[in-house]
């Protein structure tokens, strides 16, 4: 698989943890300490992986994000944040963005394309 073909999914990621690294202060849920903490910490996080994956691509690098987003999507149910509806919807929705992106991108390496045939 050629680099090229799946950078975007990497970008995605990479303003994915951008996002969550400053949605308690734009979306309003930075008075929910335990909400900010796990955006901030983890979009961090997955912004550093991913910008490690579009310097140097490593398929752990992948599998990394896949496991942030995982523990991103499912933290509002884990620690009780589901009264915050914003911070619920934020941290779910960034979470499967990045398991989506990152999962693509894991799926692209092990099944790259057929070759195309060339007329007779």
């Amino acid at each position: 698989m050629e680099q090229q073909t799946t950078r975007f999914q990497d970008w995605t990621n990479l303003a994915v943890g951008l996002g969550l690294a400053v949605y308690p202060w734009v979306i309003g849920y930075s008075d929910n300490q335990l909400a900010t903490r796990i955006s901030v910490v983890a979009g961090i996080l997955i912004f550093l992986v991913a910008g490690a994956a579009l310097i140097r691509f490593a398929e752990w690098e992948e599998w990394l994000n896949m496991l942030l987003g995982i523990g991103v999507a499912a933290s509002p149910f884990i620690f009780g944040l589901t009264n915050s509806e914003m911070a619920t919807q934020a941290l779910f929705l960034a979470g499967l963005i990045v398991v989506v992106m990152s999962g693509w991108e894991l799926w692209a390496i092990h099944h790259p394309e057929p070759p195309t045939l060339l007329p007779h």
